[in-house]
């Protein structure tokens, strides 16, 4: 009877703790979903009002001497349309749209601490793009220590190139000696089934046993993919701007671009103007506009004479990207426009007033803002 009651005792015990032991985590859990609860609860609604924004004045509306210093700066930084600027020596690609830039480079295997030593060769041509049954021009010059070298060709070609690599068989190009160059001509009627890249390779001997390769690339439209032709030109003052009149005859309608420069009476460059925009087929007439404060700028009244005029018609997603209208050298001479008909104004567009606008929201926010450096 003792060892029972012993047992009893013992499992009534042990079922107390249990219970205890359920209950105090049944507590636990209790509180712990009461705090998640208090966590996740939403915030109490404030019952202030938010700011509201004070309302300004547009830009257009607001003084220029009014507007915060960073805000000047951005708008004195672009007095010009896109469209339209200074044109100046350094601008090599608008004065020169379609030269090339290949320079004497040293060949690896003869670099040495020695310069009288080292061999360097030129491998280029007249231009970049040919329009029509043109001609290419080209030649290759090898120098030792800055003296020219005479080399042997052991090979030398051309051919035609697609999106994909060559096409069709090489065509034979043959070099003939000139001074201290070795020139070939390229007839592109051997190519004018071909609208795209051309690549001329040479191979050449500099000394006994030892060769080097260099290959170039031209653009050629052939006569079946010129758009147009640029015809007749003229100008005039239309608010306070030169405007160049282009006339173009154009085969075929599209998405054009046309570009010229503008010298001074004595062939200085002055300014450059672009446009670009659809036009349809037929007799056009392109309004190239040269903003007035650009001249006003440069100090330079009339005559002008207008250089370099290209177009192109764009083809979007294709390959060539572009069909190439024949180049017209400086044909045009403006009349004398005196600097007082031209406008003084600098140009702002509605993008540079959203600009502005973003700006000065973020200058009210106390946001920080990188304004362009001041002019020197």
């Amino acid at each position: 009877m003792e060892r029972r009651r012993r047992a009893i005792v013992l499992l009534l015990g042990g079922a107390a703790l249990s219970l205890a032991l359920l209950w105090l985590l049944r507590s636990e859990d209790a509180s712990s979903r009461a705090a998640a609860t208090d966590v996740a609860a939403p915030p109490r609604a404030s019952s202030e009002a938010p700011p509201t924004p004070r309302p300004r004045k547009p830009i257009t509306e607001t003084p220029f001497a009014d507007l915060p210093e960073p805000i000047r700066r951005f708008l004195e930084s672009t007095p010009y349309p896109p469209t339209s600027g200074l044109l100046t020596a350094a601008h090599e690609d608008l004065l020169h749209p379609n030269g090339r830039y290949e320079r004497h480079r040293p060949i690896p295997d003869t670099l040495s601490a020695d310069p009288a030593g080292v061999v360097t060769w030129l491998f280029t041509a007249d231009r970049w793009a040919y329009v029509g049954p043109d001609t290419v021009h080209t030649w290759l010059e090898v120098r030792r220590g800055g003296k020219p070298v005479a080399v042997d060709i052991v090979s030398a070609s051309a051919i035609r190139e697609g999106a994909d690599g060559p096409v069709g068989a090489a065509e034979t190009l043959t070099f003939a000696r000139d001074g201290d160059r070795l020139v070939a001509e390229l007839p592109l009627a051997r190519f004018a089934d071909h609208f795209g890249p051309i690549a001329l390779a040479v191979r050449f001997e500099y000394e006994r046993g030892r060769f080097h390769d260099d290959q170039l690339r031209i653009q050629s439209t052939p006569a079946s993919h010129v758009p147009g032709r640029i015809a007749e030109m003229g100008d005039r003052v239309s608010n306070g701007s030169l405007v160049l009149d282009i006339g173009a005859d154009l085969s075929v309608g599209g998405f054009y671009r046309f570009d010229a420069n503008v010298y001074d009476a004595a062939g200085r460059p002055v300014a450059f103007a672009m446009w670009k925009g659809d036009l349809a087929a037929g007799r056009q007439q392109i309004p190239l506009e040269v903003w007035g404060k650009v001249l006003r700028d440069a100090g330079v009244p009339g005559p002008y004479t207008i250089g370099e005029i290209r177009g192109y018609r764009f083809l979007d997603g294709q390959y060539p990207d572009r069909e190439m209208l024949p180049a017209v050298g400086a044909t045009h001479t403006t009349s004398a426009w005196p600097l007082d008909a031209l406008t003084d104004a600098s140009h702002v567009d509605s993008h540079e007033l959203q600009m502005a606008e973003l700006m000065l929201d973020d200058l009210e926010s106390a946001r920080p803002l990188l304004a362009p450096p001041a002019a020197q």
